[in-house]
């Protein structure tokens, strides 16, 4: 089995430097094809040491994912893919938790709402911090990112190649912590105007496979670490998002 040996860099005063970190990860969880223990595995293999569990609308993935890492020196940041709607077109958040608030009931009843198109419930559950906007278990864009931001969330708008492009400017200026710059699906191009625009509105940026299997015919979706951020851009990562300081990040913050 292969390790991933994580490098320490005295200038950095002991701090663990990591090489390669895929923020974009799916499992069996939603419509992944292996299991979160799986995932940590292969990640192993793909000499990755930081990934993010991302599935669709859920966060039951997280804790084995956690668990199997902790095994492997991988680091696993808890993450959301939630599903939103911005003028009838389909948009997806990504969601990055610092704590274990992605484990509160509220949540969860949130997420179990959006799922079986609760939407009388859904907005009860927040009636007294925002107002939510929702139509057949379609959660409007700024609603998505309120409730993912209520719950100590860094959201990050993904795949942006993947938005129409009428839409992409007025959604960019919406209250994002992040963009997903780099994307299996992008070009050289793509990647650079990204970067670029992340630049140019203050906001970090991420970098994600969308792996959702590790069979080749699935040319809609990378392999774990195929797109990925380096050293520096992992460094400037969890510097802007404040992640850094996390239990999941600093292993000795749970100690």
């Amino acid at each position: 089995m292969l390790i991933n040996i994580l490098y320490i860099n005295s200038s950095f005063k002991g701090r663990v430097m990591f090489r390669k970190a895929d923020l974009h990860v799916h499992t069996t969880m939603s419509d992944g094809e292996l299991t979160p223990t799986e995932v940590i595995k292969y990640a192993c293999e793909m000499k990755v040491d930081i990934i993010s569990i991302t599935d669709h609308n859920t966060t039951l993935g997280v804790e084995e994912a956690i668990i199997e890492g902790n095994k492997h020196s991988i680091r696993v940041i808890p993450g959301i893919e939630l599903s939103t709607r911005f003028k009838g077109h389909r948009v997806h958040i990504l969601g990055y938790f610092k704590d274990d608030r992605y484990k509160e009931e509220k949540l969860s009843k949130a997420l179990c709402y959006i799922k079986k198109k609760k939407d009388k419930e859904l907005k009860k559950l927040f009636k007294n911090e925002f107002e939510i906007e929702v139509k057949k278990g379609k959660v409007s864009l700024k609603s998505g990112m309120k409730i993912l931001k209520y719950f100590g969330a860094k959201v990050v708008l993904a795949h942006p190649v993947l938005i129409e492009k009428e839409y992409t400017r007025e959604i960019i200026d919406l209250p994002f912590d992040g963009i997903e710059a780099k994307y299996y699906r992008n070009t050289s191009r793509d990647t650079k105007i990204y970067i670029n625009l992340a630049k140019k509105k203050n906001l970090f940026y991420t970098a994600g496979s969308d792996f959702h299997t590790n069979k080749t015919e699935d040319f809609n979706h990378g392999l774990i670490g195929e797109v990925y951020l380096d050293s520096k851009e992992i460094e400037r990562f969890l510097k802007r998002s404040k992640l850094e300081k996390s239990p999941y990040i600093d292993k000795r913050k749970r100690s």
